[in-house]
């Protein structure tokens, strides 16, 4: 029984991590469904026992022994046997996490309720980083804006689909290849320059982050991140043009996506600086990882 159980949770796992949609999972799974029930004379399980389709708020996929087919149908409620376990409970029992990913999630647990400056009142959500924490390459930004703060996630707005294809011109998958995160973990109102006592709130975490993930090169995106980290009051277009060091990783600054957005002049520079990226990327071994 166990070791079914394993199985789907390692399914859900691996969907999750592959960014498939929500819809996959569901907030209930009919246990009964799943386990080894009676069988017939001939030793094959009755139909009535064979695993019917997990229910979910786009209708389902069958888990049947055919392949595996898009049920576009309303899905039924859950019989009364139906036990509420949510998939994320189920994959956490099933699968622990271990490595870099065990000790970035505990210190998620530890600051996510933060509240050193005023932004935790004001916040939706603590956008801590995302992507692969045994990832050698690292991208930080300066704050979340809206769509971050509502999504608990950074870069997903329209700079965010901005840097996924700076990334992807590089060969460099968001996904897989780096880990991505802010200077501030909550918004500033109003999207304004993050105060100097809130940057020195984060700093902490940030710190933390970069120490469990140890990345070989790190990435600044604008001019805030890069005082920040660096701390210098220099000008973006000085900064850019050479390679910096945070703790003995090399450091490479350019313009935020956002800027791109606004001023295509600098679409230019940071091509230039993202084909100067990418060579140190290939010297220390982030595409052989």
């Amino acid at each position: 029984m166990d070791e079914r159980l394993s199985l789907c949770a390692s399914y859900f796992r691996q969907q999750s991590e592959l960014g498939m949609p929500s819809y996959i999972f569901s907030d209930t799974f009919d246990v009964a469904n799943v386990l080894p029930g009676p069988t017939s004379a001939d030793g094959r399980p009755r139909d009535s026992d064979v695993p019917r389709k997990l229910s979910g708020p786009a209708g389902g996929f069958s888990f049947a022994k055919n392949p595996v087919t898009v049920k576009t149908a309303t899905a039924p409620k859950p019989k009364p046997n139906a036990v509420p376990l949510p998939a994320l409970k189920l994959m956490k029992q099933a699968a622990p996490l271990t490595g870099k990913r065990a000790v970035l999630a505990e210190l998620f647990h530890q600051v996510k309720n933060c509240r050193q400056c005023g932004l935790g009142k004001t916040r939706k959500n603590f956008v801590f980083g995302t992507g692969n924490p045994e990832a050698l390459f690292m991208v930080i930004g300066e704050a979340p804006g809206e769509e971050e703060d509502l999504q608990g996630q950074p870069f997903v707005g329209a700079a965010g689909a901005l840097l996924t294809k700076m990334l992807s011109a590089i060969d460099i998958d968001r996904k897989k290849h780096v880990f991505i995160a802010n200077i501030l973990k909550c918004r500033p109102p109003q999207n304004r320059n993050p105060e100097t006592a809130e940057v020195q709130a984060c700093s902490g975490i940030l710190s933390r982050q970069i120490e469990i993930i140890a990345p070989k090169v790190i990435l600044l995106l604008g001019r805030i991140a890069a005082h920040a980290l660096l701390d210098t009051t220099d000008s973006i277009s000085k900064m850019r043009s050479s390679t910096h060091e945070y703790k003995g990783i090399p450091v490479f600054v350019t313009y935020h996506p956002a800027a791109l957005l606004r001023n295509d002049s600098y679409r230019r520079p940071a091509w230039e600086d993202l084909q100067k990226l990418q060579k140190i990327l290939k010297d220390v071994g982030v595409y052989d990882a």
